[in-house]
């Protein structure tokens, strides 16, 4: 079976926030407690809550690393496993997401996989920056789960895109010259956009007509006599 790990980046980010972040505060709230030995007692106990609270962050990020593992995804055509840790997984049939048991949301850069089971519920996060991301959403597509959820591929975005776009250059040639109408009133035709209201720019690399509002006549193409 594929596999889908947390990338390199991410594993690089987390190892960073921890040696830059956390174990130096740990260093620092260790010294004010046992070894500076003009800590107040108030200021003792309060650098004593900070190690304990950075001791207990360090060893479970050890516990979670080494013992339980982190999180992974394996998959083919028909199954995904998803490892929460290496003691505990969850196996679907793809048809079954999203489902009863497991739902999936987009989020950011990726997916999230709710898993409620034996009364426990379990997420498992995918983003762009996991190893193999690229070929799960792709087998997500075949298999029908991004349909499911309302995610459109990249196929339905192009098509949608030269549906509009179509449609964009059906009206500019039907209405080639168009003008905003006449407002009531005694009022003349704007001399610096000429009626229309915008001053437009075609570029020839898209074939479409840029520009922006007419500042004389705030886009109403007209002026007051």
């Amino acid at each position: 079976m594929k596999k889908c790990t947390i990338g390199l980046f991410s594993k690089i980010i987390t190892f960073l926030v921890f040696v830059v972040f956390f174990i130096p505060l740990t260093g620092i709230a260790f010294y004010f407690v046992f070894i500076y030995p003009q800590t107040h007692h108030e200021e003792r106990l309060i650098f004593l809550a900070g190690l304990i609270m950075c001791v207990d962050l360090l060893g479970y990020a050890i516990y979670r690393v080494f013992y339980l593992g982190l999180v992974w995804t394996e998959y083919d055509m028909e199954n995904v496993v998803f490892h929460y840790s290496r003691k505990e997984e969850y196996r679907f049939r793809w048809e079954e997401i999203p489902g009863s048991r497991v739902q999936v949301e987009r989020a950011g850069g990726g997916y999230v996989f709710c898993i409620q089971e034996n009364g426990r519920q379990r997420k498992i996060p995918l983003t762009r920056l996991s190893k193999g991301y690229k070929d799960f959403e792709k087998t997500m597509e075949l298999t029908g789960v991004l349909h499911r959820i309302g995610v459109k591929t990249q196929e339905e975005f192009k098509r949608d895109a030269e549906r509009v776009f179509g449609q964009y250059q059906k009206y500019r040639e039907t209405h080639p010259g168009s003008t905003p109408p006449k407002p009531e009133g005694d009022c003349m035709i704007c001399p610096d956009c000429q009626g229309k209201g915008l001053h437009l720019k075609k570029l020839p690399l898209l074939k479409v007509d840029v520009g922006k509002v007419c500042k004389t006549c705030g886009g109403s193409g007209y002026l007051p006599k």
